[in-house]
């Protein structure tokens, strides 16, 4: 018997249009000879299964159920394609796991953990992981540009502390430019990091958990056409 599979795309952040494409590709791709495949709509003012007719219907967040004209619908495995909260942050990996409903994230902590920069950094350095120099500020806070600039010097990088796809980052040539890159990350999130550039190869790993095994994937070097990895360079064809 097939199972039912909800693929979770939108969210609440300014990714949900990039992850309403990663959903529909999922969906696109999905072997339905094995799988019967559902697209779940997730956005701030409303939770939906949108149909091939994108007909929506509502989804019953007290069990992640949908009634639908031939009955209700329950779901075997969630796929998250969120991008951003509540897909990254951990939010609705809590959510699942009280649930019971399996889903394809990690766990709520390591999403939680990993999607909030500075947490992360915090976390890392006792293990004698190497960073770049960081200031950080909370929205209200005062602007002291020396001290930020004494710390981390120039170029750096202005980023919200708790977003993603490049949303909300800065890289600040010129000690003008430093105010007007930290309100554009405030636009994304109430905590920002300020880091030192680091000159030097750009890779991402991946790493997955497969059949009970961690399983790490191969190292790809990021070569962006533009100044760095930003949202042209990662979604829009700007890099290598």
């Amino acid at each position: 018997m097939k199972k039912n599979i909800a693929i979770i795309m939108g969210g609440y952040s300014s990714e949900f249009e990039i992850s309403l494409k990663s959903g529909n590709v999922v969906y696109d791709y999905l072997d339905k000879e094995k799988f019967n495949p559902y697209r779940i709509h997730i956005f701030k003012e409303k939770w939906i299964y949108v149909d091939d007719l994108n007909k929506e219907y509502p989804v019953n967040r007290h069990d992640f159920s949908v009634d639908t004209r031939k009955g209700k619908l329950t779901f075997d495995c969630v796929f998250n394609a969120i991008h951003g909260t509540p897909g990254e942050d951990g939010l609705l990996q809590a959510y699942f796991e009280l649930l019971g409903i399996p889903q394809t994230s990690c766990d709520y902590y390591q999403s939680a953990l990993t999607f909030n920069k500075r947490d992360l950094l915090s976390v890392l350095r006792p293990y004698g992981i190497r960073a770049a120099p960081s200031y950080y500020l909370n929205l209200g806070d005062e602007i002291d540009t020396e001290a930020i600039l004494a710390k981390v010097g120039l170029p750096c990088f202005v980023k919200a502390n708790r977003a993603g796809s490049s949303f909300g980052i800065s890289k600040v040539y010129k000690k003008e430019e430093l105010k007007a890159a930290i309100e554009n990350a405030y636009r994304e999130d109430d905590e920002i990091i300020i880091e030192s550039f680091l000159d030097g190869t750009e890779v991402s790993v991946g790493v997955i958990t497969f059949e009970g095994k961690t399983k790490v994937l191969p190292i790809t070097e990021i070569v962006s056409e533009n100044d760095f990895f930003d949202y042209e360079a990662k979604y829009e064809g700007k890099s290598q």
